[in-house]
């Protein structure tokens, strides 16, 4: 009787577990009951998809790393849709009615979310996510794909897919998240050591809701420079290249709880702070192949993720050489040591601008002085502020600051140096403050309303701006005999909306063989310019003061196009980026060149800064600056000391921080000091000082 009890116990109590888990899950499969995952695996990785919830973990074995699902939900992907009432919220697939794993093939599964659950309860009938993972036989290589997505009655806005993936526990697994913004930013996923008051801001950020975020791809203003980023610890690395055309944005996550989901309920995160970054898919317009291709790189790093991406940049056609832009067009060798001075007279924001204009005798004074008073054997002279009329029509060639003949002697005169020399060109912005201001070059949508009308630097549509640069450039390059050309902002991004129309005038620009340059950059341009000027960090942006500057982009680019500091965060100013001494450091470790930004009644004062700069940098960047950057690394625990390597043999350490450090072999670098191996190994050793002089 008692062996009856208990077993009738056992079965009350098994049948009570097996409805329970039928009504916790709310899934029609029997997905409560433990069964094998199905699995793709080659030599070096293995697979694994989870039946019940959707979720795959990937095991790369050479290193043992496991990188793991969503750790907060158990979410494989995270989908946001609006109701019929235009109620906004976001689901968790893996809690739909039903889902369904197959393998299709040896290499192949697909992944379908059907009905998923709602917050309140109720179930989204109708919509319905399709995915799939492909794994490579021969490489460490999964490509994730977003198959079909339908809403039925509901609005699909955007997924996040895979979610919350290849994470790292903040404080427990040393690693990072990669992020190309701009030059590149890596975000350690631990927090100490942090220098003074820095840790302060570095432990505030993942409370305060500036380690969360989203960037937009290929925007040099804010976003991404480069479609990639990645994780990584002490074992394995994995980066993810996007298949770009739907454009999908990413969202960040560094050493946060996500408090920012509980805030609105008022309660506190049952969640421990991770890092991760998801790809957003955009799924309420025209979208094209929703496409994620992860590597996985036993031992890899940051470096490793950028060479990776480097082969798919060479796919594309990015990738042109300097030596063969150098081919095509002598000029550009004018370009290695020489510093990028931008001199401002104004424009394009006012005309004649009392106190900031300068006349062309005093342009050309300034360009000799550079070059016989301070010893600058090689320059870029752009000037701003030559012209009579406001951007986008950069003509006249202004008779008050005194005309054509006297700019052409300043011009001639640069010439004589080996200078490059470029009046300052814009053809997007529109400015208020223009007395002929109007609106008929504005892009309009298809209903004929204004488009573009909160930003004065992108009002004019893209369609006309080639010829705006017709009108003008061929005659002021022919009369000044110009070897080089400026043209600011139109490049900054690269954008569906009206890239045809940037794309002619970049071919336009290109067809006349000088010396190209702009302002911010992206890579879908780098066949038409020869040096960008802009792939510094932002300042005002969460992501500095919850990261480290690192060079991504020269890691993939160095060899294919120069870069000069911004405009408008020059070298000479101390700004969020530094001052002087961390920015030519920086500069040398990352093979880019220097930028000094005045106007004319600051000239006297750059005097000291332009000779460090021809003396320290100018040099490192002229033989460095063919060859390709092998190697960046951190050599302190506070990422102050770093080298870098070059593929001409050129080794650089500098070390950005006050207090003084060893490296191997017992050697110690200064505070603010550098030891520079140059390419037929001599070593050069020096430091920093900041001196007063009391009278």
């Amino acid at each position: 009787m008692k062996k009856s009890l208990v077993r009738g116990g056992l079965f009350a109590i098994l049948h009570l577990v097996i409805f329970q888990g039928f009504a916790g899950n709310g899934n029609s499969t029997l997905a409560h009951v433990p069964e094998e995952p199905t699995v793709l695996e080659n030599r070096a990785i293995k697979i694994s998809v989870d039946g019940a919830s959707g979720c795959f973990t990937v095991l790369e074995k050479k290193s043992g790393q496991l990188w793991g699902s969503d750790p907060w939900e158990n979410a494989a992907g995270l989908l946001t849709l609006t109701d019929s009432k235009g109620k906004k919220q976001i689901v968790n697939l893996s809690k739909s009615k039903k889902i369904e794993v197959s393998k299709t093939d040896a290499g192949t599964v697909t992944i379908k979310f059907l009905d998923p659950v709602l917050e309140d309860g109720t179930v989204a009938k109708g919509v319905r996510i399709g995915t799939q993972l492909k794994l490579d036989q021969n490489a460490e290589h999964l490509n994730v794909l977003i198959t079909e997505h339908q809403g039925g009655s509901f609005k699909l806005l955007d997924l996040r897919y895979p979610s919350r993936q290849f994470s790292l526990k903040t404080d427990e697994d040393k690693g990072a998240a990669v992020i190309p913004q701009k030059q590149g930013v890596i975000c350690p996923s631990y927090i100490f050591p942090m220098n003074g008051g820095r840790f302060c801001k570095w432990d505030d950020a993942t409370y305060n809701n500036k380690s969360v975020g989203s960037l937009e791809l290929f925007n040099n203003g804010t976003g991404l420079t480069m479609p990639w980023w990645g994780t990584y610890n002490e074992k394995s690395a994995v980066v993810g290249i996007l298949e770009e055309d739907s454009r999908p944005d990413m969202m960040y996550n560094v050493n946060n709880n996500g408090q920012y989901l509980f805030n609105p309920k008022g309660e506190m995160s049952p969640y421990q702070r991770i890092v991760f970054l998801d790809p957003v898919w955009k799924l309420d317009g025209d979208v094209g192949k929703m496409a994620i291709n992860y590597h996985f790189i036993p031992g890899g790093d940051y470096v490793d993720m950028a060479k990776i991406y480097k082969k798919e940049a060479i796919k594309k056609g990015y990738f042109v050489t300097l030596k063969d832009k150098a081919a095509r067009n002598p000029n550009v060798n004018k370009l290695p040591g020489a510093i990028y001075f931008g001199i401002y007279g104004g424009y394009p924001h006012y005309v004649n601008m009392p106190g900031m204009a300068f006349t062309f005798d005093e342009l050309k004074e300034m360009i000799r002085s550079i070059r016989e008073d301070l010893g600058v054997d090689k320059a870029f002279v752009h000037a701003w502020g030559t012209f009579s009329n406001f951007v986008p029509h950069n003509f006249p060639i202004s008779e008050e600051l005194g005309g054509p003949a006297k700019l052409k002697a300043a011009v001639d005169l640069a010439k004589s140096y080996g200078y490059l020399y470029s009046s300052y060109h814009a053809y997007s912005p529109m400015l208020e403050n223009d007395p002929d201001f109007t609106t008929d070059l504005m892009q309009r949508d298809e209903e004929g309303k204004l488009m573009n009308t909160g930003s004065r630097w992108a009002r004019v549509d893209p369609k006309f701006q080639k010829s705006l640069a017709q009108k003008n450039i061929e005659n002021e390059i022919s009369y000044l005999g110009l070897e080089a050309d400026i043209t600011d902002i139109t490049f900054a991004a690269y954008r569906e909306s009206g890239k045809e129309g940037r794309l002619e005038l970049a071919k336009y620009i290109d067809s006349f063989n000088l010396v190209n340059g702009t302002e911010h950059g992206q890579e879908q341009w780098i066949p038409y310019f020869d040096m960008f000027e802009g792939m510094t960090y932002l300042e005002d942006r969460p992501l500095s003061v919850i990261s480290h500057p690192a060079p991504l982009f020269n890691l993939v680019y160095h060899e294919a196009i120069a870069n000069f500091g911004k405009i408008q965060d020059p070298d000479n100013e101390v700004t969020a980026n530094g001052d002087f001494r961390i920015k030519a450091l920086r500069s040398m470790l990352f093979g880019r060149g220097t930028t000094i930004f005045f106007a004319p009644y600051e000239f006297e004062g750059m005097r000291p800064m332009i000779k460090m700069a021809q003396k320290l940098v100018s040099p490192v960047h002229k033989e460095t600056f063919f060859s390709e950057l092998l190697k960046h690394e951190y050599l302190s625990a506070d990422y102050k000391v770093q080298r870098s390597r070059f593929s001409n043999g050129t080794e650089v350490v500098a070390n950005l921080g006050p207090v003084a450090q060893k490296i191997e072999g017992d050697i110690r670098i200064p505070g603010y000091g550098y030891r520079i191996t140059m390419q037929d190994g001599s070593v050069k050793n020096g430091h920093f000082e900041v001196s007063l002089i009391a009278e």
